[in-house]
């Protein structure tokens, strides 16, 4: 069995594009979207709509559940603009897509279990998000066990394998190579403006194979700076946050 895995899409329709087709050359048995799929100065609607035209499993990420909101104020920038962009019914879907699932064995999750904020793999140092220990991850985990789980959320593609053989992955981020967070103060940043996925080989074994993709993010990045993100084109563009 082999997994297709994408996360935090963030609205960025050309890098979805870019990813679904390598992802069919590839052919996976089945694909898992780990959620954040629309939040961001791009397109929050035909991602939406290209995600719900194709058979996969969906998770619902913190930014997913932001579109559940009963109007657009007190919501951040990004999850505003989609929340008005997009129509009630795909606010609906996007809110009310489950918080966890099992894929083939696999636990799915957005961020950590039971938070759809917090990170699993990471912790903020120096501004920045470094590898959290094995054993802190394992206490996040709070005793769940599976012979693999999916998170997203940091958008860092990263994998760890616990005391237990538990092997944890992140993907890394389809459509939002770079952050900058307030609370507490950091940057994600994964160095390269490239679309990342991964595909993993359940079995006897678990294989994991991390994919980057070119895309045209300077589209992207037109796009960002045409609804006022200075911040998300210099991201789109570098793979790093605006200084």
């Amino acid at each position: 069995m082999r997994l297709g895995v994408i996360a935090d899409i963030h609205g960025n329709l050309p890098a979805l594009e870019a990813v679904l087709a390598r992802l069919d050359a590839l052919a996976p048995d089945h694909i898992v979207n780990l959620g954040d799929c629309a939040s961001g100065p791009l397109w929050p609607v035909e991602t939406t709509a290209l995600l719900r035209s194709r058979t996969m499993s969906h998770i619902r990420g913190n930014h997913d559940r932001a579109m559940g909101a009963a109007s657009p104020e007190g919501l951040g920038a990004s999850d505003s603009y989609a929340w008005q962009a997009l129509a009630p019914e795909a606010r609906a879907w996007l809110a009310g897509l489950p918080a966890g699932i099992t894929v083939e064995g696999a636990l799915c999750f957005h961020a950590c279990p039971g938070n759809d904020s917090a990170y699993l793999m990471e912790e903020v140092q120096n501004g920045h998000l470094a590898p959290s220990p094995i054993a802190t991850i394992e206490q996040r985990l709070a005793g769940r066990t599976a012979p693999l789980m999916l998170c997203g959320h940091s958008h860092l593609p990263r994998a760890a394998r616990l005391s237990s053989g538990v092997i944890v992955l992140n993907p890394g981020s389809v459509g939002n190579p770079a952050y900058r967070d307030t609370n507490p103060a950091h940057v994600s940043e994964s160095g390269m403006p490239h679309a990342r996925f991964a595909v993993v080989t359940l079995g006897a074994e678990i294989a994991v194979e991390h994919h980057l993709v070119a895309y045209d993010w300077e589209r992207a990045a037109r796009r960002a700076e045409d609804n006022g993100r200075a911040d998300w084109a210099y991201a789109l563009r570098t793979g790093r946050a605006l200084p």
